[in-house]
Formats: structure tokens, sequence, C-alpha cells
């Protein structure tokens, strides 16, 4: 499953990144696998089958399947640690016409931590308002909403899956808040804009690609083996050739480069919450009837022509110093020397000043891939 898992987040990234219009790409490919194998455990048929294909699931026992799943999630949550929080929730609201199916209930509950609930979608602002106040309290409220209007939702919606993530974790090394200033950063269409940046010089683990055209450098999470790893092109317009490269890449390649080295590290202390309508992203992955009316979800509710209206995915993180040190005058003159000394080390500059790849990742388990085109 874990082959499975790092095939089908390059396969949505490949897509995803390409039909993005934004400023940032971020998602959660365990995340977005997880919604999925909820909607297949209700399908049937050909929808079954897309599901099956598009995720890269083997066998046919859909209860053999949510096991694995589920063993699988636990065994992610042993590598997250006592300092870093991974969460996603799924949670599917079906139109009162139809009847939920005990039997998917059990499961889902049992090995998805998921649930689906009948709702009557002609109350559009009061399920808006209840789906929203749901991804509030799975987020820890980082996350505010999944729906700006109630306009999503009508008498008229069957069915709609929602997914949303969050982490949270604290820099093994941090950053001191008060080196934190203004510095330039070119986009992707060659604009320059000044973004609060934030600087460290410290040892990490960082390589040279030359046949990527780019550099790397991981930056570790404290009591985790969770990294942020960044790969950055030497072009400042590199991003999308860099991207194309990685698509038949397995990023457990370029970790196996990299070495420890004194590096010089800028990078813009962002804010990033993306979401995104995943059926057109989906439908490029050949999951394409569950949205339409052929739709087979016998094994979810009772009903004719129950389908997905929408699928939809919410990520966010905030790449911050971690208020290690708030103030100047806490920094001791010890604190001070040490970084002088090691600023007459050797050092590697990186210095991220225009668009980037990164991914979240522990070993085989990539729990966050993105890119940002601009700070703007």
């Amino acid at each position: 499953m874990v082959q499975s898992d790092t095939k089908f987040a390059s396969k949505l990234f490949s897509v995803l990144h390409k039909t993005s219009t934004v400023r940032y790409v971020v998602f959660s490919p365990p995340s977005i696998r997880s919604a999925l194998g909820l909607a297949y455990l209700g399908a049937e048929g050909t929808t079954a089958e897309e599901l099956k294909r598009a995720l890269l699931l083997e066998g046919s026992d859909k209860n053999d399947m949510a096991q694995r799943f589920a063993h699988r999630l636990a065994q992610e949550q042993k590598q997250y640690g006592d300092d870093a929080q991974f969460s996603y929730a799924n949670r599917i609201y079906v139109a009162e016409r139809y009847r939920l199916i005990q039997a998917y209930q059990e499961l889902a509950g049992k090995y998805f931590n998921a649930s689906a609930e009948n709702v009557n979608f002609a109350e559009s602002i009061k399920i808006h308002d209840e789906i929203n106040s749901w991804v509030r309290e799975q987020t820890h409220k980082q996350i505010s909403f999944l729906f700006r209007s109630h306009k999503h939702i009508s008498s008229d919606s069957a069915a709609i899956l929602t997914n949303v993530v969050y982490f949270k974790a604290s820099w093994l090394k941090g950053f001191h808040q008060f080196q934190t200033k203004p510095f330039g950063f070119v986009s992707i269409d060659g604009q320059k804009h000044s973004t609060y940046t934030m600087f460290q010089w410290e040892f990490f683990r960082y390589a040279e690609l030359p046949s990527l055209k780019a550099t790397a450098l991981e930056m570790p999470y404290k009591g985790t083996d969770i990294v942020f790893l960044i790969i950055l092109p030497l072009e400042v317009q590199g991003l999308y050739e860099l991207e194309e490269k990685l698509s038949v890449l397995d990023l457990n390649e370029i970790s196996s480069q990299m070495r420890r080295e004194h590096v010089q590290l800028q990078i813009p202390k962002l804010k990033l919450e993306f979401d995104v309508s995943l059926q057109p992203v989906l439908d490029q992955l050949g999951i394409k009837t569950m949205f339409g009316p052929n739709a087979d979800f016998s094994s979810l509710a009772k009903g004719r022509d129950i389908k997905i209206s929408d699928m939809v995915h919410k990520a966010y993180l905030d790449l911050n110093e971690n208020g290690l040190l708030t103030l100047p005058q806490a920094v001791t003159p010890t604190s001070w020397l040490l970084s002088i000394l090691l600023m007459e080390r050797p050092t590697k500059p990186f210095i991220v000043d225009h668009p980037f790849f990164f991914a979240i990742k522990v070993k085989q388990t990539i729990f966050f891939l993105g890119h940002v085109t601009s700070p703007y």
C-alpha cells in the first residue's frame, strides 16, 4: 500500500499543478486518498472499478481494503512523534431522500473514523453552516470554512464528500523572529515582491541536483522524523520544468543524495490555505462516473440516481518561525558568538527568493505536496 500511496500522490500532483491558477498549491495525498477510499466503500460496478484503478488498490474485498487502510493510518500516526499533529477528516453528506446503509456506516466508522449523514439540502444555509462548523472543529479552528457560499449547495444536491487536513509541528531548529524582515521574491510571472523572510545559518541536509537544475534542503521537525523538503530550481522561472521531471521521480531518491552541510537559509514566511473542487482533477485520473448520472453508490445508500455532487479538499499550512525568540534582547552574547562562528565556516547559500516545490514527508510517506509561485 505504501508504494501505491506514492504513485497516487505523484499522479495527483501532476494534474493539480497544471490545472491550478492560484499563487500556491498545497494538498495532502493521503487525506484525499482516504476520502476516495471512503467513496469506494459505497461504490459498485463501473464506479467502483474506476476508483479501484485510480487508487491502485489490490484485491476485491472491501472489508480487507478497509482493514489495510486502518493499519496504514495507525502506522502513519506512529511516525508523527509526540510533537507533531497530522489529522484528516472525511464526512459524506447525503440527501435525505436516500436511506443510508448500516453496513457502510459501520465500516466507515470503524476503519476510516468517518461518517455519512442524511441532510436536507434544500436548507442550504443551514447545511452550509453545519459543514463549516465541522471543518473548524476538525482543524482546531485553523480553517474557518470549506464553502465560502451556500450557493454550492442546492435541493438538487445528492451527496457532498468533504475532506479537510490539518498539520502542526515545530521546527527542530527554529528561526529568530526579530531577524525576520522584508526581502525580495520574484514570482512566476516575473513580478518582484517584498515579503517577510526568515533567516538562519545552520546545518541542514542539503543536495545539489544538476540533473534537475535545482538544489534541495530538508528542514527537520522537532520530536519526529518528518521533514519539510524544499526543491529550489536554479533558474527563477524554472519551476514548471522542474515539476515535469519530478513527476517521474521518487522523492526518496533525492533524499538519498542529501548530505549535512552548513547552510545560509532564507525562506519566506507564508500562510498557505488552499481549497479545490476535485471533480475536474479526478476526471483526468479516470474517476468520472461517480460524479455523473450513471454513478452507482448502492452500497452507500438505497435510492436511485445517487451521485457525488462535489468533492472538496482544503489544506492549511503555516510556515513561520515557530516563536523561538520574539525580542532581540532575549538573545544572549553566547548565541550571537555561535552565529558568527558558524557564518565563518564554508556555507552553502539556499536563498528561496523565487518559485519552489515542497513536500512534507517521512521515508515512504508523503503528507503534503505543493508549490509556491508567488507570496501574494
